[in-house]
């Protein structure tokens, strides 16, 4: 009896200083931190690509924008579009489709991306980048940006690239009012005509696999909510283009102007 007392002396003792030792040899995972000196804005892109040219940056640089045109829709594919409070950008060569959606915060890592002028359009490209889940952290969901209006005239300015904005008294050119925006089925992409009122005109830029490639363009006047871009050729002419997101955001039902 006396030999049972003392086992279980011993038990009680023995099992709680096992339990201390098991919390002592736990270790303290790492706290994340990210240096403020590490952080770049959009403007700070481009004064790289000023300064450098093509770059491709080899340290944990971090970019945080809201994604204003994803490709979900079709109009793009392997892309979006993000902006902050310094500009706009795309994000090109993704490593696979539908990644994120318009209106997502994210954090974009960017070791191993490269900045890219793409014919007058600036680019984040993740050609080496084989898996855009280490590079992207969204942080938080359905925050989109509210689209900026403007005139034909303004967007000419290069102040909107690669910005949403809105584009009110707007209509297609009459010669394209019997087409679809783009060819379903097709394996390109389609330009369009539009004007405003003061015959100030710009292309709607649209790819064969759109989800609305093979929708009839509207033949009335009024607004669309699109990416602004441009393509610049080698002799130095610039052609300003809207990539429309959805067809929900083309509203064309009024009367026409002369």
């Amino acid at each position: 009896m006396k030999n049972r007392i003392i086992i279980l002396l011993a038990a009680v003792i023995i099992i709680p200083m096992f339990f201390i030792s098991c919390e002592e040899e736990l270790d303290t995972p790492p706290i994340a931190t990210i240096n403020p000196d590490m952080v770049l804005e959009i403007s700070d892109i481009y004064q790289i690509y000023a300064d450098s040219g093509e770059y491709t940056f080899t340290e944990d640089y971090m970019l945080y924008a809201t994604v204003t045109m994803d490709d979900y829709e079709g109009n793009i594919y392997k892309e979006a579009y993000i902006q902050d409070t310094t500009g706009g950008i795309n994000l090109y060569k993704l490593s696979y489709a539908e990644t994120t959606k318009a209106g997502d915060y994210i954090r974009l890592n960017l070791n191993g991306v490269s900045i890219v002028d793409y014919s007058g359009k600036m680019e984040l490209v993740f050609a080496d980048i084989l898996d855009i889940s280490q590079n992207l952290v969204i942080q938080h969901s359905d925050n989109p940006i509210d689209p900026v209006p403007v005139t034909i005239e303004e967007i000419e300015t290069g102040d909107y690239d690669c910005q949403l904005v809105e584009v009110q008294g707007l209509q297609f050119a009459a010669s394209d009012t019997n087409k679809t925006y783009a060819t379903f089925g097709g394996t390109s992409a389609t330009n369009r005509n539009a004007e405003d009122c003061n015959g100030k005109e710009i292309l709607i830029r649209t790819s064969d696999y759109a989800d609305f490639a093979g929708d009839s363009i509207p033949s009335g006047n009024g607004s669309l909510v699109a990416i602004v871009t441009k393509y610049q050729y080698s002799g130095g002419d610039i052609v300003w283009q809207l990539l429309i997101r959805s067809i929900d955001e083309v509203e064309m039902e009024g009367e026409r102007c002369n």
